[in-house]
């Protein structure tokens, strides 16, 4: 028994013991249900890092035992490391095997056992590759994959992605950090704390050498974040405010010309970024510098200087920082020149927000010392600056994610006032077919209010849980029609932007695949350019996607918009927006969004229109703009629905045969 046993119940240690007894004893006929024991065993204690330590500690009898014979594991020399994330998410038996082949090479590489094919660097460098192919798991993101993760296989995945990074220093995977970060940033998402985390354990924990192209990578985002500027170098936030109260304008030009560099570059706003803006919202020409502004942004801070020099006052703070790069998107889309807009914050600006709302916004932000109204207000200028930085954080909310990114984009004023409607009265109310739905007066939605994910911005925390209980009374009431509730449903939650033509790849009642070229062929027809007699899209299309593990195993399904559809470099690519703040989440081994590369705009992810139609269920159309569907060929649409039958596609019944 080693020293880490005696944390563990003594039940479950003396039990490893027996199990591994029979293992290594018992004949080929027993040995599946040692096993099958053991693994039960393995389940307990990968739910502790004592249980980690203590099966790190007995991996030779594991190994000796023939834990691993005659599997997929077997020979560690064989393994590959860019599928160990997937495996690990996969859950029961293939995580916790899992979970031991990672354990066995740790063991090798700290030379407590040996094996005759991996050496300790082997085993190393393939830890190595491990983290940097599972950055995902080492920084958890907010794809839906890892929303919809059972939450005990999180926490075990947790568990060892904590060992593996005792084991194997930051310094040697400093490339896929800063590529990760790089990734984060030119999404521009509002909600900016998981670049900063990985800013700040870069920070704390790598030494980056002046010489190494990935330490000068890694360095720009250290200094972005803290020490943006000569001024805010070496100085707290006390300090760098008494420096900017006696600065010289030359040195106040200096500061606001660094920090536009940094905005610019990365996005990210900090404490200097506000205190700056504090400094010169008075002074326009300043403030414009500091912004980065586009001319047009220069033309409308210039119209409305005043209007803007309040909203400084009343929302940039350090504890409120992202609020400068809102700001700062707002101008350029010259939003304040709409009346709507402007009043808009002029309301919720002055709004006496209901008890209930006040707590949400308090308690989501308990560090910073403004107001709720005021933090409101600033993640109001996020918002409407950033529509494609929405996310929906862990919650199952991906469709009121889209309707506030939409609105934002084509409806600003709308947005605003079911903001100031639901931070007065804490209540919502939207029409469907004639009636008025209450938030107040109808049923849970898909959220949990209990389990609500609070890392959003605020706007979206107060939204979200009245436009997910109204979607849900929405769909509930188009149920039973025979169709696909969205069908009725979208246009009437997200407006008149939303055409009424609709397809759907499955039937609603029988849940069978029925005509599934039709469904391509219309796709194709009012959607890719060879076939839609070139009509693009006027307004971002809700469209509903089968979501698949890096395996191809159905997930479940998620909604996201198409925003346009383009040819880049010969090849027709669907760009689109995912409310999950994270573009690149894997669809299949072989289906990867890119947020870079393509033509993306931030906070655009996009595929090859043949890979997004292979996952797409439903979607919107423009009769009038469709092509003849017999022009689409067999040939066009026989990989696609291929593809679809050998993922997600084997979890329905086909009731036609496949084009051929």
């Amino acid at each position: 028994m080693t020293s880490s046993d005696t944390s563990l119940p003594r039940n479950i240690v003396e039990g490893f013991g027996e199990t591994l007894d029979a293992l290594a004893q018992g004949s080929a006929l027993t040995r599946p249900s040692h096993v099958t024991r053991l693994l039960s065993q393995v389940d307990v204690l990968t739910d502790s890092p004592e249980g980690f330590e203590f099966l790190l500690g007995h991996m030779g009898p594991l190994v000796e035992a023939g834990i691993f014979r005659d599997g997929p594991w077997e020979h560690p020399e064989r393994l590959v490391p860019a599928l160990v994330a997937g495996t690990l998410k996969a859950g029961g038996q293939t995580t916790l095997m899992e979970i031991l082949s990672e354990l066995r090479l740790l063991a090798i590489a700290r030379g407590e056992i040996r094996n005759r094919s991996v050496t300790a660097e082997d085993a190393r460098e393939f830890l190595r590759d491990v983290l940097v192919n599972s950055l995902n798991l080492l920084f958890p993101g907010e794809t839906e994959e890892d929303r919809t993760l059972d939450p005990a296989v999180r926490a075990k995945i947790d568990h060892l992605m904590g060992l593996l990074r005792d084991e194997v220093p930051l310094e040697a995977i400093k490339s896929a950090l800063a590529t990760e970060i790089e990734l984060i940033c030119h999404q521009r998402p509002i909600v900016t704390r998981r670049a900063l985390e990985i800013i700040s354990l870069v920070k704390r924990e790598v030494t980056l050498d002046a010489s190494g192209e990935a330490d000068r990578r890694l360095r720009h985002f250290l200094e972005a974040v803290y020490g943006p500027s000569p001024g805010s170098v070496s100085r707290s936030p006390s300090e760098y405010r008494a420096y900017l109260e006696s600065a010289t304008s030359a040195q106040l030009e200096e500061e606001s010309r660094a920090l536009a560099a940094t905005l610019r570059d990365t996005g990210l706003a900090v404490w200097p970024h506000a205190l700056l803006a504090r400094r010169v919202a008075s002074e326009p020409e300043l403030l414009g510098r500091l912004l980065s502004l586009s001319r047009k942004g220069l033309a409308e801070l210039e119209e409305h200087a005043e209007t803007v020099a309040g909203l400084v006052d009343e929302t940039i703070h350090p504890s409120s920082a992202r609020a400068v790069y809102g700001l700062a998107r707002l101008l350029d889309r010259g939003l304040l020149s709409h009346q709507p807009v402007r009043e808009g914050l002029g309301r919720i600006g002055s709004l006496d927000l209901a008890p209930e709302v006040a707590e949400a916004i308090s308690s989501a932000r308990p560090e910073s010392p403004r107001t709720p109204r005021q933090l409101l207000l600033a993640d109001c200028l996020c918002v409407l600056g950033q529509p494609l930085g929405l996310g929906q954080g862990r919650n199952p909310t991906c469709q009121s994610a889209r309707g506030i990114s939409l609105w934002s984009r084509h409806a600003p004023g709308k947005l605003l006032e079911m903001i100031r409607t639901v931070a007065r009265t804490n209540d919502l109310g939207m029409r469907f077919e004639g009636t008025t739905i209450r938030s107040s007066l109808v049923g849970q939605g898909l959220l949990e209010p209990e389990n609500l994910d609070d890392q959003l911005d605020a706007v979206s925390l107060i939204l979200v849980p009245h436009l997910d209980r109204i979607y849900n009374e929405m769909m509930r009431r188009a149920g039973g029609r025979g169709e696909d509730p969205h069908k009725w449903v979208n246009p009437a939650m997200y407006g008149h932007w939303i055409p009424n033509g609709f397809a759907a790849a499955y039937n609603a009642i029988t849940g069978t695949i029925t005509d599934y070229p039709t469904f391509l062929r219309t796709f194709y027809a009012t959607h890719h350019p060879d076939y839609n007699r070139g009509h693009d899209l006027a307004y971002p299309n809700p469209v509903g996607i089968f979501l698949t593990s890096s395996s191809g195993a159905l997930i479940g399904f998620h909604a996201v918009s198409i925003l346009r559809v383009r040819r880049v470099e010969g090849q027709v690519r669907v760009f689109l927006y995912n409310p999950n703040t994270e573009g690149r989440q894997r669809w299949h081994a072989d289906i990867s969004p890119s947020v870079v590369g393509h033509g993306e705009e931030p906070g655009e992810s996009s595929l090859p229109f043949h890979q997004f139609a292979s996952r797409l269920y439903a979607f919107h159309y423009n009769p009038s703009d469709a092509g003849d569907l017999d022009m689409v060929d067999s040939d066009a649409i026989a990989p696609v629905e291929a593809a679809a039958r050998e993922s997600w596609g084997r979890s329905y019944q086909w009731l036609t045969p496949a084009v051929s």
